[in-house]
């Protein structure tokens, strides 16, 4: 099920500590757990098979009791979104409240996997 962010269903997510994925689409930022109900939750599932301006995986922390982004990539076996996405997945997250860890971000190069 995707999880908008911000919103209550992201609280309860990030208080978890779970680590999840996301897709930027249009404007809406997205987020649900890799596994729910038994069920492996891709990215094209999370994105209703829309195309996506960035997706990844990230872990969700806090800081000071601050929710923040400890841990954001652009590892997607289907988009396979290049480096540039995650300025776009970053800007994303903070615009909504959630800072992103300056060292949490990670380059998945699909030309080396």
């Amino acid at each position: 099920m995707p999880v908008e962010v911000p919103g209550p269903a992201f609280d309860a997510l990030a208080a978890g500590g779970a680590a999840m994925i996301y897709v930027v689409v249009g404007d809406r930022l997205l987020v649900s757990q890799r596994r729910l109900m038994d069920e492996h939750i891709t990215h094209a599932v999370l994105a209703g098979g829309e195309p996506v301006h960035a997706a990844g995986e990230v872990k969700i922390g806090s800081r000071r009791d601050t929710v923040v982004v400890a841990a954001l990539n652009n590892a997607s076996g289907h988009y396979q979104p290049e480096a540039e996405s995650l300025a776009v997945a970053r800007e994303a997250f903070e615009s909504r409240g959630v800072p992103v860890r300056p060292d949490g971000v990670r380059h998945y190069d699909w030309r080396r996997s």
